[in-house]
């Protein structure tokens, strides 16, 4: 099936293009902040759209091979913190770390990319 015209990420940065060329420089005070908040959430909304299957689909996969099982996103992720509460997973073990960094990574890397560090060496 032909995706249709105009996509949501073209629909979104036709809102985004008009609230930030047309209507923030005609703004002042506090009109003109929840403007830029409009602006960033718009912009969080196409990476969430553009980035955020992969980066969901990859966290499940962390999960699977942590926790020896299968399920949904949110099920696995549920089952992995009240590991950690119960104690039952070992919050130092290097493979928890590590996909917790990611996860954390991926989703900073959706909400604001300016906020993303360097990989470690």
């Amino acid at each position: 099936m032909t995706q249709p015209r105009p996509t949501a990420d073209e629909l979104l940065e036709a809102v985004r293009t008009f609230l930030e060329d047309d209507l923030l420089p005609t703004l002042d005070g506090r009109l003109r902040f929840h403007t830029r908040v409009a602006v960033n959430v718009v912009d969080i909304v196409r990476r969430e759209l553009a980035d955020g299957p992969a980066a969901d689909g990859a966290e499940r996969e962390r999960l699977v091979e942590l926790l020896g099982r299968e399920g949904g996103l949110d099920e696995l992720a549920a089952a992995l913190a009240q590991g950690l509460r119960a104690g039952d997973v070992d919050p130092d073990d290097p493979a928890v770390v590590d996909h917790l960094r990611r996860t954390a990574a991926a989703d900073v890397a959706i909400a604001n990319p300016r906020h993303v560090a360097p990989p470690a060496p």
